[in-house]
Parts: structure tokens; sequence; C-alpha cells
């Protein structure tokens, strides 16, 4: 039962709001650790490269190189600053997400609803409660209109609660149905929530899959690494003699060997990524979504709200039989809520009055005796009033919903039922959502639901048009190009579905379509199969949603699930992608979904499969820059004692390829543009790696080969002095590390297909490189710093040569190109074939 306006509570004042806020401090259920940044200080500090420079500079220290070892500590400062400002970026990109995504709550305040950031709200602020919402604060329901909530988060119980006035409500329980009011009384970590979130706030965060494996990578490279190092080490005590010079030789090629760029880079790039999407008005509420976007193959959306722009305008209104046009509205207006959040329920009030009815006199001038809520199977609600107009002891009944519904409670002939399904199938073959309504008078009596809906008579069809959104044609085109099939899963008339799916271009002519109904009387192999071949599905229910996601899943495809509504949310946690409309979507559809679409344009998804797509090959481009890097790094610090020469990389040199590394890799990949035929590719194999076999061999091979050309240098000039090797053979290192992330740049392609790169960030990061070794040698106190002496002309020549010789190879491409797919307009109808015959679009026939 609604209570009336004037009895509602008139909120509290903005000014006593404020005091209240000082007193009890932000609505929040983790509390804000105060350790948090010196705990990040203290990670970085344990970054395994500066403890290895640490040990280094102290191992110089002991054995009287004192300027070698002052070297040491202070390139720890650069080293450490690299660490921190790529950390910091990427926790500032994170930050900034998590503002974006903050709740927000509609209270009373100076006697009007005002919305409000959920951090705000105090005990005494009377909370507006509509459904779909999260509630974010525990408080007493002040009134309701059949309000039923979901405590399940707390309790357990799966059955939802219904609300009245005096009833409690809680913290992190969701509104299933109605609307209502509420009086906050306990807020953050006084609620019972709150006092559940305190305690887990400390539980560490899991991994995703390609966390797990950049992890398991990092620590069997790591292990290698201090493997090595530690054979190096005993190779050198039995050599020299010197713990000293052995303890050096053994950090260097541990320094030179640890992977730990790996996570970071991953990190960043992911961080990076999101924070790029949130400028597109898509928020990215869990990092892990990122990986996946790569490898979407089917997206299943919703109509309203999604594909349409939810804006309703009633179209048509036919009345049914002897009724009048007044007579459908007036029932129409009696069979909505008095206060409605329903954008149907909206768009009817309104034409009422356009029409000349008043819809606050219908409600007011009766008394609402029975509110029977919406019934999910029977696809209909009603509701039960005594009016002023009707006689004394009569009561009048109002029902609206799909015709279905409402024809297996009305009293009608074969010959009128089938008339009433030929003019419901008319209109909605034009587009129209329909809602079928009914009504009676009777006698008072039985309040049981069953006798207040039967014998209803038909009294007509009202006919909505939701306009497509004008991005949705082009939007599904490009999922098209890129391999992504579409699936409209919808409540809607298998009718209306079909229209609105032709004319966004989901479908090409009359494609398989299937219905609740039929699904639900479906084998699961054979649900499985009929949901693989329809691009439609129509008269869907809420659970059912869930199981097509699940049927898709288990059939090998990457599931990315649109919706708005309540009835959404448990499909959006399933699917691999959950993806909620951000201006009109439910708080539970919002808190389901990976991404958010703030701005409700459905062709943000293709611009995030593009951008997740472009930040998975920046991605692999980026690793196989660091493995090929680190290969020659590896062997020359390896073979060369081994050789017996003198030690070529010293950890200056490796502090010096540490600040080379870190910024091109990180900063320079994770800029790199789209590739112009990044929305032409298949979808990415599920469980695919991350670097192919080929790849890896390709990267492995250009970084042997630098190693094997700066090795002949340096076994050639060691003869005239140890410096004078050194500088000959970092000539060609340098330029070598330049010349290999130019290859991986172009990845597996020829270079003359890679169009040249023209951002600032390319030439601001490659340029300062490539001029810092000839400036550094040329410094009489930086050449004696590095043990290097500057090349003559001669030298330069030869060691650029032999740089470009060793990676000029990977100009030709490695014959490893990505498949395109060709633009065929019937590509969907393809992939739902090949979901029809239980294989996957592009294997051969079984």
């Amino acid at each position: 039962m609604s209570a009336t306006a004037g009895e509602r509570p008139s909120g509290l004042s903005s000014a006593r709001a404020r005091e209240l806020l000082a007193e009890h401090g932000p609505n929040r259920y983790v509390p804000a650790g105060r350790t948090a940044s010196f705990a990040e200080f203290l990670r970085t500090l344990a970054d395994p490269m500066a403890i290895m420079l640490l040990a280094a500079a102290i191992l110089s220290f002991a054995a009287g190189q004192r300027r070698d070892g002052i070297v040491l500590l202070v390139a720890l400062f650069p080293v450490l600053a690299v660490d921190v400002v790529l950390e910091a970026r990427s926790r500032q990109a994170l930050k900034k997400l998590a503002q974006a995504v903050s709740p927000r709550a509609t209270v009373v305040r100076d006697g009007v609803p005002a919305e409000i950031p959920t951090e705000e709200i105090v005990p005494g602020d009377i909370l507006v409660i509509r459904e779909g919402d999260v509630l974010h604060a525990d408080g007493t329901v002040a009134w309701s209109a059949h309000l039923a909530i979901d405590e399940s988060m707390l309790t357990g119980e799966s059955e939802p609660k219904d609300k009245i006035a005096g009833t409690p409500f809680y913290a992190g329980s969701r509104v299933l149905t109605g609307q209502g009011g509420g009086e906050v009384a306990s807020t953050g970590l006084r609620t019972q929530y709150g006092r559940i979130a305190s305690l887990v706030a400390e539980a560490p965060a899991g991994q995703t899959p390609i966390q797990e494996k950049t992890a398991k990578v990092v620590s069997i490279l790591g292990k290698v690494a201090l493997v090595v190092a530690a054979a190096v080490f005993g190779l050198a005590w039995l050599r020299e003699r010197s713990l000293a010079r052995a303890f050096v030789s053994a950090i260097s090629v541990a320094m030179s060997a640890m992977p730990e760029e790996f996570p970071l880079v991953f990190t960043l790039f992911l961080s990076l990524g999101a924070w790029r999407l949130s400028k597109h008005r898509v928020l990215v509420r869990r990092l892990a979504s990122v990986e996946t976007l790569g490898s979407t193959t089917v997206i299943c959306t919703d109509k309203t709200g999604t594909l349409t722009l939810g804006q309703f305008v009633l179209e048509a209104v036919l009345p049914f039989g002897d009724f009048t046009e007044a007579d459908l509205l007036e029932s129409a207006v009696l069979a909505c809520e008095i206060d409605p959040s329903d954008p149907l329920d909206q768009t009817i009030l309104e034409s009422a009055r356009a029409a000349g009815l008043d819809p606050g006199r219908l409600h007011s001038g009766g008394r609402l005796v029975r509110d029977h809520s919406w019934d999910a199977l029977g696809k209909h609600m009603s509701h039960v009033w005594r009016t002023e107009d009707a006689a004394a002891g009569t009561l009048v009944v109002a029902a609206k919903g799909a015709l279905e519904g409402i024809l297996e409670h009305c009293a009608l002939t074969p010959g009128r039922r089938a008339e009433a399904e030929a003019r419901h199938a008319e209109l909605a073959a034009g587009g129209l959502r329909l809602l079928a309504v009914a009504g009676k008078t009777q006698r008072e009596g039985s309040e049981d639901r069953a006798s207040d809906e039967s014998n209803l008579a038909l009294v007509g069809f009202l006919g909505f048009r939701d306009p497509l959104r004008p991005e949705i044609a082009a939007a599904v085109a490009d999922c098209r190009t890129a391999g992504i099939a579409i699936k409209l899963v919808t409540g809607d008339h298998p009718v209306t579905a079909q229209a609105i799916a032709e004319s966004a271009g989901i479908v090409t002519g009359r494609e398989p379509i299937a219905t609740g109904d039929e699904l639900a009387a479906l084998s699961p192999p054979d649900f499985a199969r009929r949901v693989a071949e329809s691009p439609i599905l129509a008269r869907i229910l809420p659970e059912q949603k869930y199981a097509i996601v699940d049927a898709l899943r288990a059939g090998g495809e990457v599931v990315a699930m649109a919706g708005d509504g309540i009835n959404d949310a448990p499909a959006l946690r399933r699917a691999s992608i959950g993806i909620s409309m951000g201006a009109r979507a439910t708080e539970v559809a919002r808190a389901a979904a990976d991404l958010v679409l703030l701005d409700d344009n459905f062709g943000s998804i293709v611009q995030t499969i593009r951008e997740g797509r472009r930040i998975y090959d920046n991605l692999e481009k980026a690793f196989r820059y660091l493995l090929a890097f680190h290969v020659p790094i590896v062997l020359l610090a390896v073979v060369v004692p081994l050789l017996g020469f003198p030690l070529l990389l010293l950890p200056v040199h490796l502090v010096w390829l540490e600040l080379v590394v870190h910024p091109v890799s990180a900063l320079l990949f994770e800029g790199e543009p789209a590739d112009p035929d990044v929305m032409r590719r298949p979808p990415r194999p599920p469980g695919s790696s991350l670097l192919g076999k080929r790849s890896v061999r390709s990267s492995v091979a250009t970084g042997a080969l630098l190693a094997a050309a700066v090795l002949a240098i340096y076994a050639a000039a060691v003869s005239k002095g140890e410096d004078a090797a050194r500088g000959f053979a970092l000539a060609a290192l340098i330029p070598g590390t330049l010349l290999i992330a130019w290859a991986e740049r172009a990845g597996d392609r020829p270079w003359r297909r890679v169009p040249a790169p023209n951002t600032g960030r390319f030439w601001g990061i490659m340029a300062p490189i490539a001029v810092s070794l000839p400036l550094l040698v040329a410094w009489p106190t930086a050449s004696q710093i590095l043990h290097a002496t500057f090349p003559s002309s001669g030298q330069w020549a030869i060691a650029l040569a032999a740089a470009t010789a060793a990676v000029a190879w990977r100009a030709f491409g490695t014959g490893e190109e990505r498949r395109k797919l060709p633009v065929s307009p019937d590509f969907s109808a393809d992939r739902n074939a090949a979901g029809a015959a239980g294989r996957r679009p592009g294997a051969p026939p079984l």
C-alpha cells in the first residue's frame, strides 16, 4: 500500500546533512588503509633490480672500488624512480576509474528528491527506494508500494522479503520489485554489511588467468637466472679466486636475466587501457575483463535500452470489441503504479493526460485494494481498485502484460481469441512493443489473485515505439566484420524481435527464432543446439538468460552479455564479460557488470572490443620485446666469462639498460595505435597463449643474432684493451636494442606493411636513447664510470652495420601474419550455422 504524498517525511536539510556527515563520517564499508602508501613504498624498495644494485654497491666498496660503489648507489634513484613513476601512473588510472564508478542514491533533502554519492548518506536521511536499487544503508521502511527486497547477501535466504512501513532494510540487499522510502539508521561500518565487509577488507584479490601465466613465466625465468648466476659465481671463483669479482659476475648475470618487468608491464597496460576506455565513456569495473575483450565471439544483447533508446512513445491505441480508446487508456492507467519508475508506466500516464484523462484523479479518487505484482511466468500484473464511479460493494480490476499471459485470464471464444492474436501480430510486425490490457468489475469478496484475474475482458492493445539507437546499424556491421555474432535476447514477442533485429542488421532474412516456451521444453543438448543456431531468442524469462549464456559458454564461445535491468544481472555475472548500460541501468545490473557504458552507447561495445584487441596486440609486442631484449643481455653475461674474457656488462651498464627497457616496453608499445586490420580478424581463440611458439622463436632468434654480433666485436677488440672493446661492443648493443623495438613493433609482418611511427611519444623515447651512448662515452667522466671509451668513426660504422645485420632479416616478416576475415554480410549466419552443426566457425566440417 502506498502512503499519500502528504504523509511522507520531508527529509533532512542540506545544512543538517553536512553536520551529520562530519559527525558520522563517509558512508564507506571498508576502512581506508592508513599504511597503504608506506606498503607501496616498501614494495618498490623490494624490486629485485634495486636489491641486486645495493648488493653490487656493497661489494664494490668492500673490494675498494669506491667510485663504482658510489655510482651504483646513485643509480638506485633513477631505477626506483622508473618503477615509482610507472606504478603511480597505473595507480592514478585506477583511482580515476574508481571515482567514476562511485554509486549514487536518491534521498529527500530540503523536501525534494536529490541524487547524491552514496558516501554522503547520513543517519536520518530519507532514502528513496526503487526497483533495481542496491541499498547502501540500514534503516526502517517509511512507506512502500509492493516492495520486495532480496537480503540473501546477508542472510543466505533465497526468498525475497516483502517490506511494509515499519520493517527494517539493510545495506547490501537489492530491491526486486516495487518502490518506497525509508529512514536511514546506520551507515558505513555501523551497518550489518559494513561489519562483515571490514572483516574481509584485507583478503587478497585473486589473480586473473593471464596474471597467473605471467607469474609462472616470471617464476621460471627467475629460478633459471638464479641457477645460472650461481654457476657463473662458481666459475669466476675457480678462475680468479676473488670473492668480490665472483659476486659481481653473479649479480651481473642475475640482473640481466631477472624478468621483473613482465608483471609491471602487464598491470600497466591493463590499467592504462582501462583508463583510456574511460575517455570513451566506458567504465572498466574489473581489469580482468580487458584480458577477455580480444576473444569475444558472441554478444548477447537485450533490446530495450540497449539496442533501442528506451524512450517509449505510445504510437498505437487499439481498443478491442466494444471498448473505446478512453476505456483502454483508463484501464491502462489503473494498471499502472501511482508514482511509477517504470518507463512504460510513465509513458502511459503521459499519453493519458495528452488524451484528456486525469491519471491523478483516477488514482486519488479511489483506493488501491490489492496490488498483484508482476508474474514472470504469466508475464502480467494487475491492480484491484475501489473507485468513486463504481457502485457500492463493487471493485474494478485492471491488468496489463503480454498478450499470452492476459489471454489466459480472459473469457473469449476461439474466434475472438484468434482475432485478438491476428491484430496483435499485425502491430508487432511493425516493430512495436505491445501491451495487452484487460479489466472487469466484480463484487467484493475473496482476496485471492486467481479470482481477481479470472474472466477478464480484453480491453485492447497499446503499441509503443522505442526508436533504434542511431549507432546500432554501424556497430552491428563492425561486429560482423570482426567475426563476432550478435544474438538478440528479449522478452518481447517474436514478431517484434524480428522487426528490431532486421532494422539493426542482426539478421538479414528469416533466420531461426527460438522462444522461451520452446526452449523450456528441450533437453540440455537440444537447448544448446537451438540457442547456438538462433540469432533471435524471444519471450525469454530472466532465468533463461542465465541458461543461454551458460549453454553458449559450454559450447566454447566467449560471451559478452549486454543488459540494463535487474533481470539481466544473473546473466551479466555469468557471462565472460557483462556489459551494463550506465545511465538507465539498475544498480544491480551495474554492480554485476564488468563494463559499464556510461553514455548508454551500444557503439561503445565495438570501441571497447577494438581497444581490447589493441591492448592485447601491444602487450604481445612488449612481451616479445622484453624476451628479445633479455636474450643478448643474458648470453653476453654468461658466455663472455665462460670464454675467459673480462666482463662485458658490468652492473652500471645493466642499470643503464634497465633505464632503457622499462620506458621502451611500458610506454612506447602501450601507446601504439591499433593496426588497421584489428577489426578484420577472427576473435582470438580462448585459452591461447599470449606469445605463439613461432613468435617466440623469431624474438629469441633476433636476440641471439644480436648477441653473436656483439660478442664477435668484443672478442675481436678485447686484445686492444678492455675499455676500448667494451665501448665498441656497446656501440652495437644499444642501437641493436632500438632496432629490436622497431622489429617487434612490426610483429610478424614485413616492415613495408607497417606505417611509420608518427607519435611524439615514440620519437620522444627513442631519440634520447639513441644519443645517450655517444654523449656518455664522449664525456670523460661518464666514460670512466662506464669503463668504456669512445669508438672511432670506423668502429661506429662496423658496430651499426653489425647491429642492423642481426635484426634486418625481420624486415621481411616471419610468415606468421594474422588471418583476416572476409567482409561478408552473412557472417553471423555462417556462425549460427556452424554452431548448429556443433563446431566453431572457421573449423573444418565434421
